[in-house]
This record gives C-alpha cells, structure tokens and sequence, in this order.
C-alpha cells in the first residue's frame, strides 16, 4: 500500500524573483519588444492613411463627376433672351473711361478729366515746341470773331 502522509521535497527551490526588480525586468522586455511595437504601429499607420487616402479620392471624383454633369445640364438648358438683355453691362462708360485713363496718349490728350490735381503720379504734359495752336494753359485775353 501507498503511504499517505506528508511528501517531502528533497531539494531547496529557487526564489521566482531572481536578482532584479519586477519593474526592471518589464521595462527591459518592452525595449527589446520595442521594434515589434513600432513595426506594428507603422503598419495600422499606413493603413489608416490608405483608407483615408482613398476616401479622399472617392469625394474628389465624385465631386468632380457633379461638377461635368452639372456644366451638361447649364449647357443643355437655353437661356431666355430676356435675361440676357436684362443683365446690365459690365463695362460701362465710366469704367470704359478709367481704363483709357491707363493709356499714356488719352490721359495725356484728356489730362483734365483723367487726373485729379495735384497728382505726384502723373505730370501735367508739356506743350510741344513743334504745335503752335496747344496752350498749356488757358489765354487770358477773349477772342471775338464776326459771323458771315
């Protein structure tokens, strides 16, 4: 028969700690685990950048296929020829007017209306020695003529 009683253990175990520190041995399995980790991270990274990637690509298309078939459908409709009568005119005579001012020759034929005085910008033109009938300024003294 087997005898029942206390078992003896024959040798002395070793503690399960060892030497060092429960902290220190998890920090040093998470830096030799690091790589792992990282690599790991990269992965789902570029997985999400890929499925962003493609959302992105999706609205894009999608807002660019709108934007065709809209352009068809402007293109298909007629307009009404009241409409575009009624629209008033972009350029007007006053803007006309200002644009010419830009050109040296009219501004210079049509200084008065063009340029403010004073202007630092742009002088008063000078006569030219060579036209006897431009005065510069007006002549003080009335010409009276007789009708025919």
């Amino acid at each position: 028969m087997a005898r029942r009683g206390k078992i003896r253990l024959r040798g002395i175990a070793e503690p399960v700690l060892g030497r060092e520190p429960l902290v220190i041995r998890l920090c040093s399995a998470f830096v030799d685990n690091l790589t792992l980790i990282l690599r790991t991270a990269l992965v789902a990274g570029a997985l999400f950048l890929v499925q962003d990637l493609s959302d992105f690509y999706d609205r894009v298309t999608d807002d660019a296929v709108e934007a065709e078939t809209a352009q068809i459908e402007l293109d298909k409709e007629p307009v009404p020829d009241d409409v575009i009568e009624a629209k008033e005119p972009v350029i007007n005579d006053r803007i006309l007017h200002a644009k010419n001012c830009t050109i040296t020759e009219y501004r210079e034929a049509h200084y008065d209306d063009c340029v403010d005085e004073p202007s630092v910008v742009y002088p008063r033109p000078e006569a030219d020695p060579d036209d006897i009938g431009y005065l510069a300024d007006e002549s003080p003294v009335m010409f009276a003529s007789l009708d025919n």
